[in-house]
């Protein structure tokens, strides 16, 4: 019945979610790609969009299938059915998410009947989770396959069996295909199994096959969905592993109103942005699932072990696959892009240490602890109602005000243009057609991305003398303060969205 319910949730809400930065620059190298690959192998194709585009450094495994489902169902020149095909494959992968991660709880908790659902269910009920759910092309499709691959590490690891291997090597080598930050889930597994092998239980020489095994059989099988690692694969691979790590972005970015360079980021940066950023009863009990798994594992240590049983070793790869990548972040001076969510993938492993928390209060506290999570999923579901369609605006009670416009980045990636597009073409008599000018590209695309009803109301105007209105989602900072203080065309607002009270996008009169 929950998934069923997520199934329907998502179906009916999927068209409420707008268009992002990313996800026409992530169509083209999806084109660019298929097309490759088409010629290739000498198949004939249709026309595809790939003017002044390059093959990207990361595998194309979602952007092929999107692809050819837009192929498939001849929506290639349709802005609005190719992009809707995309969020229904979204949040259908999301589901997916879901599923393996309950899976996952079921194996750590076997006999508890409902803490499985309730942890699946903290995982749903996150607001900007559910959000980026629909619209990200990147980030949320490695999260997808890195909660696979987590439980596949996890099954393989309880079995130890060549089949359960197999499945995590195609795992592995999928979430390998979305973005290299899985390489987190390929260095637990090797970590794990030298670890057992030298220190924990030394000697067996089935397991030294299982991981010579892995290694080769993950890059094998990340290849066929990876055409940028066709040819000269060693050094391409290699390089664009360390581009990962080095990435170049000469940008800012904002946080508690310091504008950052983005290439020189301050060790608090994603520690801050996951601390203001996911509820606060998640948090609470995030921090003592971290605080019991840290405790336990370095009393473990001190008899040369990390691990004691089978739930401690869960608990410590859960730990290491959702801290690890955030302190090498940390420790590499990655650069990172607005907000975290380059880091959204640890986030299910997050509220697995939050129900390790959860488990061990409730345990203590039955009624109250139960009282409390129940309360706050019930407390963020209704901010998550409230702010529908741009949860990826929220904020949780440590941050509140109208100064928040100005001190944090909000809706940088643009996809509640779409809704307050809508409600002005509702504005709009019928017939009649009404010119759009736009601060940022994601504006443009969702404007072409409108259902046909609205998009035939609404044009975009390059032009300011020329426009009827202006749309922006105030990413210049002059606009925050101009916003804030009513100045100049934000005095004459049209449609303005602003679901903690203060506008995260807007439609004025110039």
């Amino acid at each position: 019945m929950f998934f069923a319910a997520y199934l329907c949730l998502g179906w009916l809400v999927v068209d409420d979610y707008g268009i992002t930065y990313d996800e026409g620059v992530q169509r083209r190298h999806g084109h660019v790609t298929v097309q490759y690959v088409a010629d290739r192998f000498g198949i004939e194709h249709p026309p595809l969009d790939t003017e002044g585009r390059s093959f990207s450094e990361y595998g194309m495994l979602y952007q092929i299938v999107a692809t050819l489902a837009e192929l498939q169902l001849g929506a290639t020149d349709d802005p609005y059915r190719f992009y809707r095909i995309r969020h229904v494959l979204n949040y259908l992968l999301f589901a997916g998410a879901l599923a393996f991660f309950y899976r996952t709880l079921r194996m750590r908790w076997p006999a508890e009947r409902w803490l499985p659902l309730l942890g699946t269910a903290v995982l749903l009920l996150s607001p900007r989770t559910f959000a980026h759910a629909f619209f990200n092309p990147k980030d949320h499709v490695l999260l997808v396959f890195y909660v696979i691959a987590t439980y596949t590490l996890l099954r393989f690891l309880d079995r130890r069996t060549y089949a359960a291997l197999a499945w995590h090597v195609l795992a592995s080598a999928l979430a390998l295909n979305t973005r290299f930050p899985a390489l987190a889930v390929v260095g637990a597994t090797v970590g794990v199994l030298l670890w057992e092998q030298l220190v924990h239980r030394p000697g067996n020489l089935r397991r030294w096959g299982q991981l010579a095994l892995y290694l080769p059989g993950t890059l094998l099988l990340m290849l066929p969905f990876f055409p940028y690692l066709w040819v000269d694969t060693g050094s391409r691979l290699t390089g664009a592993i360390a581009s990962m790590s080095t990435y170049k972005w000469d940008s800012t970015v904002l946080l508690f109103g310091d504008v950052l360079e983005a290439q020189d980021l301050p060790a608090y940066y994603i520690p801050a942005w996951i601390v203001i950023t996911v509820p606060l009863v998640y948090l609470l009990f995030i921090f003592t699932g971290l605080g019991r798994v840290v405790a336990t594992s370095a009393g473990n240590l001190r008899r040369w072990r990390w691990w004691a049983d089978e739930a401690q070793q869960v608990d410590f790869v859960q730990l290491g696959l959702g801290v690890g990548p955030i302190l090498t972040i940390i420790l590499l001076g990655s650069t990172v892009y607005n907000g975290w969510r380059h880091l959204h993938f640890v986030y299910p492993a997050l509220v697995y240490l939050g129900m390790v928390g959860y488990h061990r209060v409730q345990r203590r506290y039955p009624r109250a602890t139960t009282v409390v999570i129940l309360g706050g999923m019930a407390f963020t579901a209704f901010d998550m109602v409230r702010m529908h369609p741009v949860q990826q605006t929220y904020f949780n009670i440590l941050v509140q005000g109208e100064n928040t416009l100005k001190r944090f980045e909000m809706d940088y990636w643009g996809a509640g243009y779409r809704e307050a597009l809508l409600q002005l073409a509702a504005q709009v008599p019928e017939g009649e057609v009404r010119r759009v000018k736009c601060q940022n590209w994601p504006c443009i695309d969702n404007i072409a991305a409108l259902p046909p009803g609205a998009r035939e109301k609404l044009v975009h105007e390059v032009e300011w003398g020329k426009a009827d209105y202006v749309a922006t989602n105030f990413h210049w900072p002059q606009e925050k303060i101009d916003v804030l203080n009513r100045d100049f065309m934000f005095a004459r607002p049209v449609v303005e969205l602003a679901p903690c009270g203060f506008p995260v996008v807007g439609i004025y009169k110039p």
